[in-house]
C-alpha cells in the first residue's frame, strides 16, 4: 500500500535516479522526507537502497534533484537485515522503516523487514516492562500506541532531530496523518507476536503471556535500553562513512533547533509514553502515568458529594499505612491507603537484617507495591479473600483498597490465651486459617509476613490476608507457617502449654485439610526459623510449637 508521501513525478525522478547510481546491484530502495526544512528551503529527501552485493558495501551520496537534496544510504543485503535483527549498525539503516517512509522498489521486502523490525522493537520494549515491573508486568494493560510512541521516544532520546521526520514544518506539531502510517506495522508485528505467544489482544488491549514471563526470567536478558542507546550512539558516530554524512546531520541538528521545534515540549505522546499502559483495579483501569497524592485522589473520589473525610495514620510512626473514613449521608466509609517508600533504616531494613539467612524481606518500595498488586490479584481470581484494590499509582508509590471490617487474628489468639484455651469454637477458626494459607500455597504463592495481625476474620465469616508487600511466586511456604505459628507463641507466652500446642494442633488440621505438603510442617523445626523467632518468643514455647509440628505430621502419617 503506498503512503503517498511523495509525488509521482517526483518519486519516479528519484527511482531513475537510483537506478542510474547502482543499475542492477539494486535490491529494494524506499524514501524517507524530512518534513522540517531550514529557513524556509524544502525538505531533504533520505533514500535508503538495498544492495543485491553479497560482499559488505556501506556508501553515502548526495544528489541535487531539481529544487531537492536527496541523501542515498546504500547497504548490501546482509548488512542490512543485521541491522534489522540486532541493530548492527545501531539502527542507522532501518530507522527509515520505524519512521513513515515511500517504497520505491520492492515493496514486499521493505513491508516484510517493516515488520520484522517492529517485532523486535515491541520485543524488547516487552522485555523492559518485565525487568522494571517484575510483577506488575503480569497485570499490565497496554494501548498498542504505547509501542509506537516508546519506540520513537527512544529514537529521539538517542538522535534528537529524528523528529522532524514526524512534524509539521509551520506549527511543529506531529502531523497526525504520519501516525496513521506508522502504526499500522506495529499492529501486524502485534499479531505476529500474539501468534507467538508472546502476548495476547484483547478488546483493545495487549497484555504480556505468563509464559513468556517467565520464559524471559528463566532463559536471558536482552541488553538494557540503557546500555543500548550507549552501544547505538557509538556505532552511529563511528561508522566509516561518518564524514560523508555531516552535512545532513548539521542540517538535521539546525533543522531540530529552529524556533518552531524548541519553543514548546515535546508531544505529550512522546513526553510520557507510559500514559498508554494501565493496570486494573475496581474502581476501572489507573494509568501507570499517573500522579496524584492521597489527598487529591480522595478529592476526587468524593468531589461533588456532601461528605467528611479524616485521614489518620495507622500502626503508630513508622508505618507507612493511612486509614480513611469518610462520612458521607450519615453513611460511614473506610478506606485504606499504603505508601510504599524505599525505607531502608526505618522499617524494614531492621526486619531484613534480624532474619538474616532464615528469610530475605523486599526492601524497595517499588518491590514491595508489585507485590502487593499482583499477589492481591491472583489471589482474588481464585477465590481467596483479599481487600478489593480502589486505586493505584505506581509512580507515587500508592495504592487504595477497601478497608475490612472484622476482628484480626491478634486479637483472636489473645482472646484463646485469656480464656484458658478452652474455646472450641476460636480454635476452629485457626483451622479456617490453616485451611486457607494451604490454598494460597497450593497456587506457589508463599505470604511472606504471615503475622497474626495481617490476617482478619471479616464479619461475613472470610478469613482475609491483608498485607502482601512480601509475598510472592514461589519463595519459602515453610516460612510462613513458622512465622504464623511462633508469632502466636509469642502472645501464648503466660499461657499453659495446652494453648499453643492446641493452636498449633488446629493449624495443622486445617492446612493438610487444605492438601498441602507435610514437608513444609516439618521444616518449622529448621534451626534457621527457631533462631529467627527465638527473641520474642521464649524457648519453652517454641520447644511446644516445634515439637508439635512433628509429633502432628507422625499422628496423621500413622
Amino acid at each position: 500500500m503506498s503512503s503517498n508521501l511523495l509525488e509521482q513525478n517526483l518519486k519516479t525522478s528519484i527511482q531513475n535516479l537510483c537506478m542510474r547510481r547502482f543499475s542492477e546491484e539494486m535490491l529494494a530502495a524506499s524514501a524517507q522526507p524530512v518534513f522540517v526544512g531550514i529557513n524556509g528551503t524544502k525538505g531533504r529527501i533520505d533514500v535508503t537502497v538495498i544492495l543485491k552485493s553479497s560482499t559488505r558495501k556501506l556508501s553515502y551520496r548526495r544528489e541535487t534533484l531539481s529544487d531537492r537534496i536527496v541523501s542515498i544510504l546504500a547497504a548490501d543485503h546482509r548488512t542490512f537485515e543485521m541491522d534489522v535483527e540486532s541493530d548492527w549498525l545501531g539502527g542507522l539503516l532501518t530507522e527509515s522503516l520505524l519512521f513513515p517512509y515511500e517504497p520505491l522498489i520492492n515493496e514486499a521486502l521493505l513491508r516484510h523487514y517493516e515488520i520484522k523490525l517492529k517485532m523486535r522493537m515491541i520485543s524488547e520494549i516487552i522485555d523492559n516492562l518485565i525487568l522494571e515491573y517484575p510483577e506488575l508486568s503480569r497485570e499490565i494493560l497496554i494501548k498498542p500506541e504505547y509501542f509506537m510512541w516508546e519506540t520513537i521516544a527512544r529514537k529521539i532520546s538517542l538522535y534528537p532531530p529524528s523528529i522532524c521526520r514526524l512534524l509539521d514544518p509551520k506549527r511543529g506539531v506531529i502531523i497526525r496523518e504520519i501516525q496513521e502510517l506508522i502504526m499500522p506495522g506495529f499492529l501486524k508485528a502485534l499479531k505476529r507476536l500474539e501468534g507467538d505467544h508472546v502476548i495476547s489482544i484483547s478488546n483493545g488491549y495487549v497484555k504480556i503471556s505468563e509464559r513468556y514471563i517467565e520464559s524471559l526470567k528463566g532463559w536471558r536478558i536482552r541488553i538494557p535500553s540503557l546500555l543500548r542507546n550507549v552501544r547505538d550512539a557509538i556505532l552511529r558516530h563511528g561508522i566509516e562513512f561518518f564524514p560523508k554524512m555531516m552535512s545532513s546531520l548539521l542540517e538535521d541538528y539546525t533543522a531540530f533547533t529552529t524556533q518552531s521545534i524548541t519553543e514548546g515540549r515535546l508531544p505529550s505522546e512522546i513526553e510520557d509514553a507510559k500514559s498508554f499502559l494501565f493496570i486494573p483495579t475496581s474502581s476501572g483501569l489507573a494509568s501507570l502515568s499517573e500522579k496524584r497524592r492521597i489527598s487529591s485522589f480522595i478529592d476526587s473520589l468524593f468531589a461533588g458529594k456532601s461528605s467528611t473525610v479524616r485521614i489518620e495514620r495507622l500502626g503508630g510512626v513508622l508505618n507507612s499505612v493511612y486509614l480513611i473514613t469518610v462520612r458521607e449521608n450519615g453513611e460511614l466509609k473506610r478506606r485504606v491507603a499504603k505508601v510504599f517508600k524505599s525505607w531502608y533504616n526505618l522499617k524494614w531494613l531492621p526486619i531484613a537484617l534480624w532474619t538474616l539467612g532464615s528469610k530475605e524481606f523486599a526492601v524497595l518500595g517499588k518491590t514491595r507495591l508489585e507485590r502487593e498488586y499482583s499477589i492481591n490479584r491472583l489471589l482474588s481470581s481464585n477465590g481467596i479473600a483479599v481487600p478489593r484494590i480502589l486505586h493505584i499509582s505506581p509512580s507515587e508509590g500508592i495504592l487504595i483498597q477497601e478497608y475490612i471490617e472484622g476482628e484480626s487474628l491478634t486479637r483472636i489468639i489473645k482472646r484463646i490465651c485469656s480464656s484458658g484455651g478452652d474455646d472450641e469454637r476460636l480454635y476452629s477458626i485457626i483451622s479456617m486459617v490453616g485451611e486457607e494459607i494451604a490454598k494460597i500455597h497450593s497456587l506457589n504463592v508463599s505470604l511472606g509476613d504471615c503475622k497474626p495481625e495481617n490476617i482478619k476474620l471479616a464479619e461475613d465469616g472470610r478469613i482475609f490476608f491483608l498485607d502482601l508487600e512480601q509475598a510472592e511466586r514461589g519463595g519459602d511456604q515453610a516460612w510462613d507457617i513458622a512465622e504464623f505459628l511462633y508469632y502466636s507463641g509469642h502472645y501464648a507466652s503466660l499461657s499453659p502449654l495446652k494453648v499453643p500446642r492446641r493452636i498449633t494442633e488446629s493449624f495443622i488440621d486445617g492446612y493438610l485439610k487444605g492438601g498441602e505438603r507435610v514437608e513444609n510442617i516439618k521444616r518449622v523445626r529448621s534451626p534457621r526459623y527457631i533462631r529467627a523467632f527465638s527473641f520474642f518468643t521464649p524457648p519453652h514455647i517454641i520447644y511446644v510449637i516445634a515439637n508439635t509440628c512433628i509429633r502432628k505430621i507422625r499422628t496423621e502419617s500413622g
